[in-house]
């Protein structure tokens, strides 16, 4: 059996500021490579928590998808990488200076710093699905599918919550609605239905409705709200489906196209 081999590795914390003349910034992601580029990860915290501004949200999400790429293969960035990442990032992204840790399990040490530095404090023991957790999900179901998804993407001056390529340059674009909450106002997320199916008439592309229905813990608004938002999906020849099922039918609209 292999010893475990301690490594010198080297880690930085990535900040959203998104004023860069002030000072104010979030830690959402923590960084760790090695010299050789041979380990190392990157670990963030949910987008939608970032920033409760779409817009801000597919910056954030972009650069973290890019980064999480470089990652993904035999040959990592190394701590040259990481420290020319240091230099380059220094408005609303930025990093901090690379400072060394001693490596012997990546993921172990990975999951330490973010504990340390980035994961949301409290919260939990909620059964709220909020718009922005949903949208999280969905973004990271399609992206664990093989697919291309861009969060907060805008076309033809209209930006959608997930816009995804399906095949051959094919897109679909994509609207989370979470109505499985204990909110009473529901105009908001009528609003964002009928903003979703104007815009879809205006750049000509083929949606998809990700909606969670009411819980037993949801106002009665929320019922009708539902009720209401899905019936102009089914007139307007948009599908819905539910998070569990995205990938099947992103898969099936990949294999008809």
């Amino acid at each position: 059996m292999d010893e475990e081999v301690e490594r010198q590795g080297f880690f930085s914390v990535l900040r959203w500021r998104p004023d860069s003349t002030r000072d104010e910034a979030r830690n959402v992601a923590v960084i760790l490579v090695d010299e050789e580029g041979l380990v190392g990860g990157v670990r963030h915290a949910p987008v939608s928590q970032i920033s409760p501004r779409l817009h801000d949200q597919g910056i954030v999400d972009a650069a973290l998808a890019g980064l999480t790429r470089q990652f993904a293969g035999d040959h990592k960035p190394n701590v040259g990488a990481l420290r020319e990442l240091y230099g380059s990032m220094r408005h609303s992204l930025c990093l901090t200076e690379p400072r060394p840790t001693a490596v012997s399990d990546p993921d172990l040490v990975l999951s330490a710093l973010y504990r340390a530095y980035v994961a949301p404090r409290g919260g939990g023991g909620s059964r709220s699905i909020s718009k922005g957790a949903l949208l999280d999900t969905v973004v990271n179901k399609a992206r664990n599918g093989g697919f291309d998804i861009g969060r907060g993407r805008e076309l033809g001056g209209f930006v959608f919550d997930a816009v995804v390529d399906v095949t051959h340059g094919t897109s679909k674009a994509i609207e989370v609605l979470s109505f499985a909450t204990t909110a009473q106002k529901w105009m908001p997320a009528e609003h964002d239905a009928g903003h979703f199916l104007y815009a879809l008439s205006r750049v000509e592309l083929p949606g998809l409705a990700v909606v969670v229905p009411p819980t037993e813990a949801s106002h009665q608004n929320a019922v009708r709200a539902h009720e209401r938002v899905t019936g102009w999906f089914a007139d307007a020849g948009v599908p819905t489906t539910s998070p569990d099922e995205v990938i099947a039918v992103l898969g099936g609209v990949q294999r008809l196209l």
